[in-house]
């Protein structure tokens, strides 16, 4: 880690900073992981540079029709990705949303390409999409998120990148924490649960 790094944290809702402020007080952690992280990086590192471009609702087609403008023109060193739960839920409940066109693999694969092409300096790390056992009424949704996460692992590993399994993380937490003190919908952190992907984060980077 060099001071005058630029770290940039892209993803949908769960990178969303004004978003989950909003809601905090209902059920969101307003302290989310990406400026946990950051804070945490001030006290040793004074000249690091951080974007946060988390959008609520976004599947991953829509990160990749702002890659340009939101990743791309801000030359990142390091790139922290979360992104894919909403391309799950829309095909879970097909009801909620227009018509799939615009499906997660080829659109991940031009993101990967880009990166690569346009960014070939920068460091990658992938967050994988994960559910907190909060709702029972979501546990169908494991099903369908499994497949997905799979294949975002998979196209991760191809295209070099780190990889953080936080279903993975989360599901060890549980085994400590009560699941509702980490996410009170099963999607959106806590600031607890925030904290657990910020710490994750910190070892890669760090």
């Amino acid at each position: 880690m060099k001071d005058g790094y630029r770290i940039l944290f892209i993803g949908d809702s769960i990178t969303d900073i004004k978003f989950n402020r909003q809601f905090s007080y209902k059920i969101h952690g307003a302290k989310i992981y990406a400026l946990q992280a950051a804070k945490k990086l001030k006290k040793r590192h004074k000249k690091l540079k951080f974007f946060y471009k988390g959008i609520a609702s976004d599947r991953t087609y829509l990160v990749y029709d702002r890659l340009t403008r939101d990743c791309i023109s801000l030359h990142p060193d390091i790139i922290v990705m979360l992104i894919g739960v909403n391309d799950a839920w829309e095909h879970y409940v097909p009801e909620q949303y227009p018509p799939l066109l615009r499906p997660m693999e080829p659109h991940m694969n031009e993101i990967y390409r880009r990166l690569k092409t346009e960014l070939p300096d920068a460091q990658l790390l992938v967050l994988l999409p994960f559910l907190i056992d909060t709702m029972p009424e979501k546990a169908p949704f494991h099903r369908v998120l499994d497949e997905y996460r799979q294949v975002l692992h998979n196209m991760a590993e191809q295209n070099g990148a780190e990889i953080i399994d936080l279903q993975a993380v989360f599901y060890d937490a549980q085994k400590k924490i009560p699941s509702v003190q980490l996410a009170v919908d099963g999607i959106h952190p806590t600031n607890l649960g925030h904290k657990i992907i910020a710490d994750e984060v910190l070892k890669f980077i760090n």
